[in-house]
């Protein structure tokens, strides 16, 4: 069984719809094919898709005309000039931290053009040694990405290959080091007919040969089949394969003797295409695959803990920033976050085309702003369509159907800008709840003190408006949204 399917079995999320259609979904986010949800309304799910169509319509032409509207990628800016309302609706009514945000200077979020070869070799100095801080790169790529030219290399020093402060001597060294550990790994399998003959690797080598060839068939680099099948058993089936699959499918199964622990788990080949591409060679692939896995791997834990944590945080995260929406997926069933599942689990492979994708992995693994930036991806996709959700969706099944169908529509560098915008939303009205927590619990001690003299003076006068005064400063702690650990988490 995949651990997709493991999830439904495990976890136990309250699903009140058939399980048998969410499980059908989760298997199919695996294959390239979009599942087809039969129970929901049509009607409603069209009329959304129509409502956004609308809007769509409606905000380009505000951007043509807008001062703010710049060609291509440079300098394209989003703006929070004009927040929504940030509401907690308490038994002692709304809470009032809108009006602090509004206090402050609008946040601006900018896209850049990609990072070019010119100032990617004007980070380091002759000895190929870095020499400006590291987080001047990670803005760098961050903002714009990086051209193709400059990719292969940019994306070692990202994925671990290349340490960020060694020099070029060092990394010719390094890569040579690589190569013998990994063709070490490889024969592990390769050259030993024990373990070629075993159950397990059998079964490893059918699951990761039926994955690999349903993975990116369409791309130019899969899609032609340019020598003959080396397994016999297989080549029954398919007589002829393609170089690069081949390599994708000794990759991965020398991942699955590398990370013991792990193994080889399914969806797993959808992370390292893109990575064996820009790669062009087996050795960096894996190894850069290694690193990408690092980041990764909890995301195939058997147990489904990390992804359960992940949609949890993301849970919490629409709660906090924008509690209507919120109540709503609750009201239809929807907390699951079901439909997330995918953008979270192969980080958008599937939402966006191909050279997005890679701008967009380009942009996670800097890490400028946090480490769980794809959250805020995830949360910038729902955000653009929470009204058209809110208004339109009323099942869970139509949500679902809703959001799949999103794929390949979704406007890389406005969800971008608009996950920038509410990360530094985030942060603000983190930093306004702190505030706020500690001088409530600042005029509390004071209150206590004061109390304490008073009532050495005149307990029957004073108890009575002291005790008001320090339950109102209870009442206004009450009003503040709670900031769970995991929410914290997203600052780092």
């Amino acid at each position: 069984m995949d651990p997709i399917q493991e999830t439904v079995k495990e976890i136990h999320w309250n699903v009140l719809e058939s399980l048998s259609k969410v499980a059908r979904f989760s298997r199919d986010t695996a294959e390239p094919t979009r599942s087809v949800i039969d129970e929901y309304d049509p009607g409603r799910v069209y009329l959304a898709k129509w409502a956004s169509s609308i809007n769509e319509a409606s905000r380009a032409e505000r951007l043509e005309k807008s001062d703010e509207s710049f060609p291509g990628r440079r300098r394209r800016r989003w703006s929070d000039s004009e927040p929504k309302r940030w509401e907690e609706e308490t038994e002692v009514g709304t809470f009032e931290v809108l009006n602090d945000e509004l206090t402050l200077p609008p946040v601006h979020a900018i896209r850049t053009d990609p990072l070019n070869a010119e100032k990617w070799f004007s980070f380091f100095d002759t000895e190929g040694r870095l020499k400006v801080e590291l987080n001047e790169v990670r803005e760098a790529v961050f903002r714009g990405g990086i051209e193709n030219d400059i990719r292969i290399d940019v994306w070692k020093f990202f994925l671990g290959v290349y340490p960020w402060d060694s020099s070029r001597v060092e990394r010719e060294n390094i890569l040579e080091a690589k190569a013998q550990q990994y063709w070490a790994l490889k024969r592990e399998w390769w050259d030993s007919p024990e373990v070629l003959n075993s159950d397990d690797f059998k079964e490893q080598k059918m699951r990761i040969e039926k994955d690999v060839i349903r993975t990116d068939r369409t791309m130019e680099f899969f899609a032609i089949e340019d020598m003959p099948h080396p397994d016999p058993l297989i080549s029954a089936s398919s007589k002829t394969t393609n170089k690069k699959l081949e390599a994708m499918k000794d990759i991965l199964m020398t991942y699955h003797f590398y990370n013991k622990d792990l193994g080889y788990v399914q969806g797993m080949s959808d992370l390292l295409a893109p990575v064996l591409i820009v790669m062009e060679d087996e050795v960096p692939a894996f190894w850069a695959f290694v690193g990408f896995m690092e980041r990764m791997k909890s995301n195939f834990y058997r147990d489904q803990s990390g992804m359960r944590q992940q949609l949890l945080t993301l849970e919490h995260l629409i709660k906090f920033m924008d509690p209507p929406l919120y109540k709503h997926l609750k009201n239809t069933e929807s907390l699951n976050l079901f439909f997330c599942f995918r953008w979270i689990l192969i980080w958008f492979k599937r939402e966006f085309d191909w050279e997005h994708v890679k701008y967009i992995w380009e942009v996670l693994w800097s890490d400028y702003l946090c480490t769980s930036f794809h959250l805020f991806v995830a949360l910038a996709i729902l955000d653009k369509h929470r009204m058209v959700i809110i208004e339109y969706l009323k099942q869970f099944d139509e949500i679902l159907k809703y959001i799949n169908d999103l794929s390949n529509t979704i406007p890389v560098d406005e969800t971008l800008l608009r996950a920038e915008t509410l990360f530094h939303q985030f942060q603000r009205r983190v930093e306004i709840i702190d505030r706020k927590r500690s001088s409530v619990h600042q005029d509390n001690q004071n209150l206590g003190g004061t109390l304490r003299r008073r009532v050495s003076e005149s307990v029957a006068r004073n108890n009575s408006t002291d005790e008001g005064s320090s339950s109102n400063a209870a009442v206004v702690s009450d009003r503040l949204p709670v900031i769970s650990e995991l929410l914290r988490d997203l600052l780092v």
